[in-house]
């Protein structure tokens, strides 16, 4: 009797031990199976998103400074400087299952400013613009922006940040969005311009 109880037993563990083989490769399978599902219905897993375009300060124009009327070019006959210290944002790309008809990105210009001695009020005006060299000379190519400053009292530097712009990029075959690049600078006119290549002229010099 004790040798047959010791036979059943061992053949019911077997039994058990390859049932719970045959489990455990079923619980596989679904589990393979629901990870294709789950792959299949997150289009993010399918089908990633590009990076978003390149945005840039363009050389020599991210500094200005603005002299009052006249032949004077010292530091008594500066308006203002200002500098654009950097933006901030993030891109979105419109379309489903890895097409995308356009990439549509948002983003703010920071700046800081400099009240100089030739300033006749506590107010002032200034412009910077963002290019998109691929679209110019179409006016999609370039956009122009205006800001107004005011200084609080007893205070000649103030950082400001902009207000937010929006910028949207069609896509196509050729173009798919990480390649396109954006530039942001001030308006500067000629003279505006050449003393900032000269400027930086003369600190690669030192």
């Amino acid at each position: 009797f004790l040798m047959i109880s010791s036979i059943s037993t061992i053949f019911t563990y077997q039994r058990t031990k390859r049932g719970f083989r045959i489990v455990t490769f079923c619980l596989l399978v679904l589990f393979l199976i629901s990870c294709d599902t789950a792959k299949d219905f997150n289009p993010w897993a399918s089908y990633p998103v590009p990076n978003c375009p390149k945005v840039q300060l363009l050389a020599d124009t991210n500094i200005i400074t603005a002299y009052r009327s006249g032949p004077g070019r010292d530091i008594t006959d500066i308006m203002y400087e200002a500098e654009i210290t950097g933006f901030e944002g993030d891109c979105k790309y419109v379309g489903k299952k890895g097409t995308y008809s356009q990439v549509v990105l948002i983003f703010k210009v920071n700046f800081e400013i400099t009240k100089g001695p030739a300033a006749q009020n506590r107010s002032l005006d200034f412009g910077y613009f963002i290019a998109i060299p691929e679209f110019y000379p179409k006016p999609s190519g370039k956009q122009e922006f205006s800001v107004t400053v005011r200084f609080p009292k007893n205070r000649n530097t103030i950082q400001i940040t902009d207000d937010e712009v929006e910028i949207k990029i069609p896509l196509k075959k050729t173009r798919k969005g990480p390649g396109s690049k954006i530039y942001i600078g001030f308006r500067l006119t000629a003279e505006q311009l050449e003393r900032n290549r000269q400027n930086r002229r003369n600190l690669s010099i030192k």
